[in-house]
């Protein structure tokens, strides 16, 4: 079945009269949209009444839809709005101050055929190691945005001036990250009438105003550390960013980076390790791929064991990755690690897990971080301890010292 394609676009009292311009390079394109919807306020535009011109132009074309919202949100409800009503639909935000070339579509569907599955991006914009979204046009979908509705408050559209970044870390949050299109669309080759009184009076807030706001909202940061051509294991890195966090964090990635494809959470510690947990959960349980899972353990607390820790997951995990890898290649729930204990906790909390493991594994937000330790996520599963299983508290002295002697 034929996926619907619509080209989103909005506009207010000072650029309305960019319309039919922009619109007429939509109109001609090598491959048309099935729809093309103009958003526009009820509070910006009285009685839904918009120039005569405007309206005559809009009637005159079949293709041209009008959708009317009563808030103005201003580039908030550029697509937003359409998102429930097309949840199916491939849509391509556009600007008003933009004009098209003819292939523009083209080259994103070409880009949509090779990546079937990810947001494709109109330019060429890298921010914190994430392609970003292209307001002046990209391609998406809703799944890319569930969620959306609960941070898009008017408190946070004031903290985040740039919506971009909003969905270019909203996508990443639900596990989809943007790919790139042939051409970049925020080239000044296509600006259009860019310099109104408008634009010129917008604020020049840094970018790291939004990532702030994002951070907040979200209490988390996405990171994929690899490219579409790694052919490796995936890791989960979930990282609180304490000081001692941030530096366990470094270390870590020294020896994790070259032996796998890593996702990296970065969060505020408030609640331990649920972010990184529940992302994992929510992407990778999506997959049929196997996962590993690390945290920047001692970041909360400093202990004499942390090094011991880290030294054992960096040998046995690059060392012994195919044997981790072999013990959970079943249609079982499975996780494995290098201590385990009989009521399937997988001791000191890295572990190696297939999807369907993943996909039982009950999340909560709790500030018990023993919860995470120690609380029964792989209840339903098999666990598979490499160096020592069924390890209890009464019986963990042999562990310890395997420990202290193989990984001091």
């Amino acid at each position: 079945m034929k996926e619907q394609l619509i080209i989103a676009l909005t506009s207010w009292q000072k650029r309305i009269s960019n319309i039919p311009v922009v619109i007429d390079s939509i109109l001609a394109q090598t491959i048309q949209p099935d729809k093309i919807v103009l958003t526009l306020s009820e509070d910006e535009f009285t009685n839904r009444v918009i120039p005569a011109d405007i309206q005559s132009y809009i009637d005159s074309h079949k293709q041209i839809q009008l959708n009317w919202v009563k808030e103005n949100t201003r580039v908030w409800k550029k697509f937003l709005p359409l998102l429930s009503v097309y949840p199916n639909a491939l849509i391509i935000p556009i600007d008003d101050d933009r004009l098209y070339p003819p292939t523009m579509i083209e080259d994103f569907m070409q880009a949509h055929a090779k990546y079937p599955d990810r947001p494709i991006s109109g330019n060429r914009y890298v921010y914190k190691g994430i392609k970003a979204h292209c307001g002046c046009a990209s391609l998406v979908q809703a799944k890319f945005f569930e969620g959306w509705e609960q941070y898009v408050t008017p408190e946070f559209r004031t903290a985040c001036p740039s919506s971009d970044l909003f969905y270019t870390y909203l996508a990443s949050k639900n596990g989809y990250f943007y790919a790139e299109s042939s051409c970049d669309y925020f080239a000044p080759q296509y600006a259009y009438n860019e310099n109104d009184s408008y634009s010129l009076t917008l604020p020049k807030r840094p970018l790291q105003t939004s990532q702030a706001a994002i951070y907040h909202a979200f209490g988390m940061e996405v990171k994929r550390l690899f490219t579409d051509d790694d052919h490796k294991p995936y890791c989960v890195l979930g990282s609180a960013q304490t000081e001692l966090g941030k530096k366990i964090e470094e270390e870590m990635l020294t020896w994790l980076v070259p032996y796998f494809n890593v996702y990296l959470i970065r969060h505020d510690g408030s609640t331990y390790e649920y972010a990184a947990l529940k992302w994992m959960k929510d992407v990778m349980g999506r997959t049929n791929e196997p996962c590993f899972y690390l945290h920047t353990k001692g970041a909360y607390f400093t202990r004499q064991v942390t090094h011991r820790v880290h030294n054992m997951w960096r040998r046995e995990f690059t060392t012994r990755q195919s044997e981790y890898l072999k013990a959970v290649d079943t249609d079982k729930p499975t996780m494995a690690c290098p201590y385990t204990g009989s009521t399937h906790v997988p001791w000191y909390n890295g572990w190696v897990a297939n999807a369907a493991a993943i996909r039982q594994m009950p999340i909560i937000r709790t500030d018990d971080r023993f919860y995470y330790e120690q609380g029964g996520l792989f209840d339903e599963a098999d666990a598979v301890g490499l160096r020592m299983n069924d390890t209890t508290m009464e019986n963990r002295g042999p562990m310890h010292i395997d420990l202290r002697i193989q990984f001091n």
